[in-house]
């Protein structure tokens, strides 16, 4: 809710569709309110969306009970809670992205060299409604075979580039090429360093801060300070989304 007490939206469509995304950022120190905000955004977007267009991978490296309730979700893609106990679930997550985005875009390439899965949605749609007039075979096969947007969530991500650095690399394959292949990264932290994320600041389009831990913090999520002069009340926070939204939010 904004001040004027109107819903305050984050749409994660891409600027060429009008919308803030695809990638973004969520800074919030301990008793920010962050984990409620993810889950916010989360059960929002599902009840928005059916799962044949929205599909969720939700990390947590420290083991949290952020995304416990959103487990029996049919949109939830894969779940994975403590990383930081067990580092060959990194490798193991970081070869399913990499092999998702390699997925995705042969798919792309196999019904026609579609240019983004919004050009693959439409011809879904197309076989769904039934065949035209030299309709080909491939526009049926289309319509048994949904490609959902996946949006990845990963909770404490800068821990997670303090143990595995060249995640980074994924991160900005991702930022790179996810718009057109249908795949979304939301980042959130704790603490912001950027040194971590200097390759992958440019991706990310849109940012949200709750309280931070210094003005420092805030400064390098969104642009200024006031984000570390928040009142001590979980929830409250700013939305940035480049240089043209700034709202205040509860």
């Amino acid at each position: 809710v904004g001040l004027d007490g109107r819903p305050v939206v984050l749409d994660l469509k891409e600027a060429a569709h009008g919308g803030m995304g695809p990638h973004g950022l969520i800074v919030g120190a301990t008793g920010s309110g962050k984990s409620e905000t993810l889950r916010t955004l989360v059960s929002s977007l599902v009840i928005s969306h059916p799962p044949d267009r929205l599909a969720l991978m939700l990390v947590d490296f420290k083991g949290g009970a952020t995304f416990a309730p959103m487990a029996r979700l049919p949109h939830v893609a894969g779940m994975i809670t403590n990383l930081e106990d067990d580092l060959t679930l990194v490798d193991r997550m970081q070869d399913a992205l990499s092999g998702e985005m390699r997925r995705r875009q042969e798919i792309l390439k196999e019904a026609g060299n579609l240019p983004n899965v919004t050009a693959y949605h439409a011809l879904r749609e197309d076989g769904a409604h039934g065949a035209r007039d030299g309709a080909s075979r491939a526009v049926e096969t289309l319509a048994r075979e949904p490609l959902p947007h996946l949006l990845v969530i990963i909770d404490e991500f800068s821990e997670l580039l303090a143990a595995r650095p060249d995640f980074a690399d994924l991160f900005v394959a991702i930022g790179r090429i996810g718009r057109s292949i249908g795949m979304h990264l939301l980042l959130a932290t704790q603490r912001l360093e950027m040194g971590r994320i200097r390759s992958l600041e440019s991706h990310l389009s849109y940012r949200i801060s709750l309280r931070t831990f210094s003005d420092s913090e805030s400064r390098d999520a969104i642009g200024v300070p006031d984000a570390y002069h928040l009142p001590p009340e979980p929830g409250l926070g700013f939305l940035k989304v480049d240089t043209t939204v700034f709202e205040r939010f509860k």
